[in-house]
């Protein structure tokens, strides 16, 4: 197969890759808006869609240290990168993606890349290929690391909402709908219907804002932290195929705008399947639950991407939602749907190696 029409090859696989990452990942922003009633899942949708093409952008400035980080900071001075590899890299993980978003499961795009990484580069050249001493330290560490402080920070963030919440009315029987006060807490506050009719209470719309500011800028670093992940790869075709070099234009911007934008497509397209798991089976929030959980999920992740750290929006977001969980004692809506996602994250690593493994080995 010649390098161009391997390069084509690659370039197809990096859209699958941005479509499915779209379509999986979009929920771990909004799915607190859903889950406690603020918004529908179509306006939930078209809000993450929009705050993650904005993060996708603002990495053409922020993007550099994740993008050098995907595309030599795992591999030995001596490997050479080719597009053997990089094209068995990339069904490793858009396969995993694409086949988990199908069957509704969270998973990570992160994980899927590295462990696409770690079974190509096993299969070309054996682990002397592998720096592991990066790959621990700057893959394997923040990503198991990541979820448990998501975990601790938000139970600490829930402590600080429980204190200011004390001035927040609770939910009285006969007073409004339950589903009503999710969404504005202020909804109660007076029972004359004419009063409640007219317009909701500053506080009330200050309380609802917020919220959507918070799923927003979840969404938003979310984008930051993954487009560059995978522009990463398209950067290296682009690199080793003149034509398609010459098609992108020279650095990195062509290359975040293209899977943005195919990342944003996914998200509106592709995305419900997931979002239904995530915002109605894992946990029923209140709105300082779901405030907590955004605002501990987009903390880590904005801290994260400049760095060049490759944390998972999915396992952070997730950890957030267990933080949550775990502070206030509450059960699930259905008991299988956390231990779904528990698994999809367990096999996603392995998953994805052993397929680009395969990949390799066909190729």
């Amino acid at each position: 197969m010649n390098i161009e029409l391997m390069a084509v090859v690659g370039l197809v696989l990096v859209l699958l890759l941005s479509w499915s990452n779209g379509a999986n990942d979009i929920s771990k922003g909004i799915a607190t808006l859903v889950g406690n009633g603020c918004a529908n899942a179509r306006m939930a949708v078209l809000w993450g869609t929009f705050c993650t093409t904005l993060g996708g952008l603002v990495a053409l400035l922020w993007g550099a240290a994740l993008i050098k980080t995907f595309s030599s900071a795992f591999l030995a001075a001596s490997f050479t990168v080719d597009l053997r590899f990089i094209a068995s890299t990339l069904i490793g993980a858009a396969g995993w993606v694409f086949v988990a978003t199908r069957l509704g499961w969270p998973v990570s795009t992160t994980h899927a890349l590295l462990g696409g990484v770690v079974g190509a580069v096993w299969a070309v050249a054996g682990f002397s290929g592998l720096q592991m001493d990066a790959v621990s330290k700057k893959a394997l560490l923040p990503l198991l690391i990541s979820p448990l402080i998501a975990i601790g920070l938000c139970a600490g963030l829930l402590v600080a909402a429980r204190y200011l919440a004390q001035r927040v009315p609770g939910w009285t029987p006969g007073c409004c709908d339950e589903d009503e006060w999710r969404q504005n807490p202020y909804a109660c506050e007076s029972r004359d219907e004419k009063i409640k009719q007219q317009s909701l209470s500053w506080r009330g719309k200050a309380w609802t804002g917020l919220h959507w500011f918070s799923s927003g800028l979840t969404s938003f670093a979310r984008g930051l932290n993954d487009v560059p992940k995978i522009a990463a790869f398209l950067i290296l075709i682009a690199s080793l195929s003149p034509a398609l070099s010459q098609q992108l234009g020279s650095g990195s911007s062509g290359p975040i705008i293209l899977v943005t934008m195919v990342m944003a497509a996914g998200s509106l397209l592709g995305s419900f399947r997931v979002l239904n798991i995530l915002a109605h089976r894992v946990v029923p929030l209140d709105a300082s639950q779901g405030l907590t959980a955004n605002i501990g999920t987009s903390m880590l992740v904005l801290l994260a991407s400049p760095l060049g750290i490759p944390v998972s929006t999915t396992h952070v977001s997730t950890g957030s939602l267990l933080g949550v969980r775990w502070y206030d004692r509450i059960k699930p809506s259905q008991g299988d749907a956390l231990k779904t996602i528990l698994f999809a994250w367990l096999v996603t690593l392995p998953v994805a190696a052993g397929l680009a493994v395969l990949a390799a080995a066909i190729l």
